[in-house]
């Protein structure tokens, strides 16, 4: 009959502790603790560096004239395509 009680008691406690739960996460209109940190793991398993060290340069070297130039290529339609490489051309 003891072990009964026992049983019954912790039964009621975890019951009773259940019910003290956060009203955050009850809440509609709060999101939960960690809310939308799927989308920041899932980005970071598939990108290699999403904030590479070189990003941060700004200054670069770039011929004005040449871009003059393949503007006016695109505004005429004569395009330059561009090369096509293959695994089996650049490795040797």
């Amino acid at each position: 009959m003891g072990k009964i009680r026992a049983g019954l008691s912790l039964a009621l406690v975890a019951i009773a502790v259940t019910a003290c739960t956060p009203s955050m996460y009850s809440d509609s209109m709060t999101p939960a603790v960690g809310y939308g940190n799927a989308v920041r793991q899932n980005s970071s398993v598939m990108i290699v560096d999403p904030q590479p060290a070189t990003a941060a340069n700004t200054q670069i070297d770039f011929d004005g004239r040449r871009a003059d130039l393949a503007i006016e290529r695109y505004r005429q339609g004569k395009v330059i395509p561009p090369v096509e490489l293959k695994t089996s051309t650049v490795l040797p």
